[in-house]
């Protein structure tokens, strides 16, 4: 596999449209009406310092180029496998959150005490995350 060759074979228009998924999947999952405020309650926030997002400009950014280089990643290994089709990239996306994303906060985050209930919330955000990605990459593929 030449991962030259391979960005030149990935459609463009569908890592767009998987990294602005990935975006707002992330606005609407971590919204207090969605899992927001299950998450606050597992870092010890009150609603006030959740939705204070004053000096976090940093990490919206390194949000939206995470999911520019996930979507990337995923179009290139999807590629280069001739994996296409909405359930196939699904399917793939599952197994990449599942096996790099999900197995590494648990580990990570067992060792820094992290409480479980956030380990888990972040891990099924991944999970659907890669999913949406995947299925995005194969239907334009």
């Amino acid at each position: 596999m030449s991962w030259v060759e391979e960005l030149q074979n990935i459609n463009y228009l569908a890592v767009a449209v998987a990294t602005i998924t990935s975006y707002v999947l992330g606005f609407a999952w971590y919204h207090w009406a969605v899992f927001g405020e299950a998450w606050a309650n597992a870092l010890g926030l009150t609603k006030e310092e959740a939705d204070n997002t004053e000096g976090l400009g940093g990490a919206f950014i390194m949000s939206l180029i995470s999911g520019l280089s996930k979507a990337v990643c995923v179009a290139v290994l999807m590629s280069a496998a001739s994996i296409s089709g909405v359930f196939s990239g699904a399917l793939f996306g599952v197994i990449v959150a599942a096996v790099f994303i999900s197995t590494s906060l648990g580990y990570y985050n067992g060792f820094a005490r992290t409480p479980s209930k956030l380990t888990l919330l972040n891990s099924a955000h991944s999970i659907v995350e890669l999913t949406l990605i995947g299925a995005i990459i194969g239907i334009f593929g």
